[in-house]
């Protein structure tokens, strides 16, 4: 009779491995019989506090991603604030590889497609929430900004995106940047005869520091002018809101739009017309 063959394994790794391999069992299992469906609803209640979107999970399923185990969520809708539902084609998520988690703050991946653009990035929870990443083809007017209502702007957008919402006593506002390139859209505001209509709209914006918002090579691309936009957004110091001091130079390609705007912008000596615009975010000040 041939001897039994010793095992070519370390003895401790045997041992071991037994109980390991129990223990990743037993956690894959949990992992499928999770009770989902009332994450869901804790998870559509915590979006809700901490972004002010409304947000409806119907149904959530376990699956192995890239990233680890991750959660596909169907049957989504979404509203931001007052606007139009948004109905959400598909949605995975999972806990973010965050440093934000060291301090107490969860942070969550997410990856959406929707009927009004795509979203993905890490959204950190928390009342100072953050977001860190992108998005794509994201209608703009569905988005809860303050400076929609004020200029009025539509179109589609792309964005890297890296913003902290911070507190302190004087207020509370964000800090890092915003990358944008907003197309085929318009532009529409106080003081302005006509909606312009453009084909690009890029530029960057940076929160936090001396100044709310500062902008910085924002360029306009359209039909009926091309332009340059720099300047800030202030912090609030009372009731009438964050004073503005924005530069817009441009060169008009409209003969018609050059005589209806020929009494707010001189023409300097480079061929370009350049206006200022002043007063606050709320109430803009063309001159």
């Amino acid at each position: 009779m041939a001897a039994p063959t010793k095992s070519r394994l370390p003895r401790w790794l045997v041992i071991t491995s037994y109980p390991v391999a129990a223990l990743v069992l037993i956690l894959f299992f949990i992992f499928l019989g999770f009770p989902y469906n009332q994450l869901a609803q804790r998870l559509g209640r915590i979006v809700e506090s901490n972004t002010n979107i409304q947000i409806r999970i119907g149904d959530l399923s376990p699956q192995i991603g890239l990233g680890g185990p991750e959660l596909a969520a169907s049957e989504v809708l979404a509203r931001i604030e007052d606007k139009q539902p948004i109905v959400v084609e598909r949605m995975v998520l999972r806990p973010a590889w965050s440093l934000s988690w060291f301090r107490a703050q969860p942070a969550i991946y997410l990856d959406v497609t929707s009927d009004v653009g795509d979203v993905s990035g890490t959204l950190i929870l928390g009342s100072d929430w953050g977001w860190d990443g992108t998005l794509e083809h994201v209608h703009f007017d569905l988005l809860p900004l303050e400076m929609i209502e004020t200029f009025d702007l539509h179109g589609n957008l792309d964005a890297t995106i890296d913003l902290q919402r911070t507190t302190t006593e004087a207020g509370s506002g964000f800090v890092g940047r915003v990358e944008f390139d907003l197309r085929e859209g318009t532009l529409r505001t106080e003081g302005l005869p006509i909606a312009l209509p453009f084909e690009s709209l890029h530029g960057r914006l940076d929160f936090g520091g001396e100044k709310y918002i500062h902008l910085s090579g924002v360029e306009l691309q359209g039909p009926l002018l091309d332009g340059t936009i720099q300047g800030d957004v202030g912090y609030a110091t009372g009731p009438s809101g964050q004073p503005i001091s924005i530069d817009v130079a441009f060169r008009l390609r409209n003969d018609d739009l050059a005589s209806m705007l020929g009494a707010v912008a001189g023409q300097g000596e480079d061929g370009r017309s350049h206006i200022q615009i002043t007063g606050t975010l709320a109430r803009p000040v063309i001159r």
